[in-house]
C-alpha cells in the first residue's frame, strides 16, 4: 500500500539506505521531500552507512562520485545513529530500536526487514517513494 499522506501516525521515522541516497542524485528523485509530505519527520542513517559513502566518494569516478558527494551533504538533514552492527544489519538494527521505517531498494534487505517486522518503502521507476505499512 502507498503511504497515505501522513494520515498514519505509526511511522515517522525513517532509516535510509546508502543506494537510495546514490539514486537522489543520479535520477533526480526527491526522496525526503516525498517522505515529508507523508508525514516522515525525523531521517536517520547509520554511521556505518556514512562511512560507507565516504569510502564510495573516494573511490568511484564520474556521476556516482558527485552522487556519493551530493548523498553526504544530504545526510546534513540526517541524524547520525551509531550501531553495534556494520552495514546492512545496522540498518535493520536502528530500524527496530528506533521504531522507524527502512527505506532502501536492496531485495535482500527488504526481505530480512520484513521478516523482522520492520515497514519498507523504495523508489519506484517512476521516481516515487512506495511505502509497505505493516498492519
Amino acid at each position: 500500500m502507498e503511504a497515505d499522506r501522513g494520515r498514519n501516525n505509526k511511522v515517522r521515522c525513517a532509516v535510509v539506505d546508502t543506494n537510495v541516497l546514490m539514486y537522489v542524485y543520479l535520477n533526480k528523485a526527491d526522496v525526503v521531500g516525498q517522505l515529508r509530505e507523508f508525514g516522515f519527520s525525523r531521517f536517520l542513517i547509520t554511521a556505518s552507512v556514512k562511512r560507507e559513502l565516504e569510502k564510495l566518494e573516494m573511490s568511484l569516478r564520474g556521476k556516482e562520485k558527485v552522487a556519493a558527494r551530493f548523498a553526504l551533504k544530504l545526510l546534513e538533514h540526517f541524524e547520525v545513529v551509531e550501531t553495534e552492527s556494520e552495514g546492512d544489519p545496522s540498518l535493520i538494527e536502528a530500524a527496530e530500536k528506533y521504531g522507524c521505517i527502512l527505506i532502501t531498494n536492496d531485495k535482500e534487505l527488504k526481505r530480512k526487514a520484513k521478516q523482522r517486522g520492520i515497514p519498507v518503502g523504495y523508489l519506484k521507476e517512476d521516481k516515487r517513494v512506495f511505502v509497505e505499512l505493516l498492519d
